[in-house]
């Protein structure tokens, strides 16, 4: 389904990662961080991030990821209104394609995250991703030059590997394959 959706060049945008600490303050268990995805120029985008059979996605932690009731497995699911009143929603652990709420959010999910928000285990999928349409403004860099994909908060250390799809500035679609990124669990 996946490559389908669009016929991609070899040209790569892709930098790398950024990983900042965001300070839950200890009001949640663990250590919260965000993960961006950064790009060549402020026009790039990043529309879709995902496993296949080739190069599956495996996000895990050594302990289970925060899971908060009044979160959801996207950043669509997170009030912007609720987050601002309480730590249980501001510091869940979603994924995202550039949001960090449900305001103009419509980043989409197919076959990936169940387990991840049921119970906070490992991210993984051999046959899914989440997404958004390419026209979307949060799919853009802006001028940081980076996307959001999640947010993670756990006491344990996270091991992951994903791939995306995106487009240049100039309109040529890309492909990364096996995005790998590692964060030591946080030292008490």
């Amino acid at each position: 389904m996946l490559m389908l959706l669009c016929a991609f060049n070899a040209f790569s945008q892709y930098k790398g990662i950024e990983i900042e600490e965001v300070d839950n303050g200890g009001l949640v268990p663990g250590k919260t961080y965000r993960l961006y995805i950064t790009l060549a120029n402020d026009s790039d985008q990043v529309f879709i991030a995902y496993g296949d059979s080739l190069h599956p996605m495996n996000i895990s932690s050594s302990k289970p990821f925060y899971q908060s009731k009044l979160g959801g497995l996207t950043s669509k699911n997170i009030s912007r209104k609720l987050a601002k009143e309480n730590a249980d929603a501001k510091f869940d652990s979603w994924i995202t394609i550039g949001a960090e709420d449900n305001y103009n959010n419509n980043t989409e999910v197919l076959k990936v995250g169940d387990e991840f928000e049921k119970s906070g285990a490992a991210l993984s999928t051999k046959d899914g991703a989440w997404f958004c349409l390419p026209e979307s403004p949060l799919a853009y860099a802006g001028s940081d030059k980076k996307v959001l994909l999640m947010q993670l908060t756990t006491s344990g250390s996270v091991d992951g590997v994903f791939s995306i799809m995106g487009r240049t500035a100039e309109g040529k679609n890309f492909q990364e394959f096996n995005i790998k990124f590692a964060i030591p669990a946080a030292k008490k």
